[in-house]
């Protein structure tokens, strides 16, 4: 069975979200539930650390494309950093990738915001 758990900091009026385990059909509610109460607190910069996340399936993807649609409205942003490779592949298939952008540290994801 697939698990998931965060590790939430607010850095000013960012967010950085450390994504531990597998999003998956069963865990992408758990990952709208967390981004939405985050943006429904006023938090509209978003950086999602996948230095933990070891699979992401489309029903994930989706959540992400979804708030990051939103987020986008609100003039904020969602982004990623220390993306593995499975994960970005799925990421670059799923066309993520051209609607987000991805850092290699979490210092370069909180400069750029």
């Amino acid at each position: 069975m697939a698990a998931l758990t965060f590790n939430e900091k607010q850095e000013g009026k960012r967010l950085v979200l450390h994504i531990t385990g597998e999003i998956d059909a069963k865990t992408a509610p758990e990952l709208k539930l967390k981004l939405e109460s985050a943006v429904g607190n006023g938090l509209v910069n978003i950086i999602c650390d996948c230095s933990g996340l070891d699979y992401i399936a489309s029903a994930g993807i989706g959540v992400l494309n979804s708030i990051q649609k939103f987020l986008k409205e609100k003039s904020g942003e969602i982004v990623f950093t220390n993306v593995k490779k499975e994960i970005r592949d799925t990421m670059d298939l799923m066309y993520l990738t051209k609607k987000v952008r991805l850092f290699n540290t979490l210092q370069e994801a909180l400069a750029a915001l």
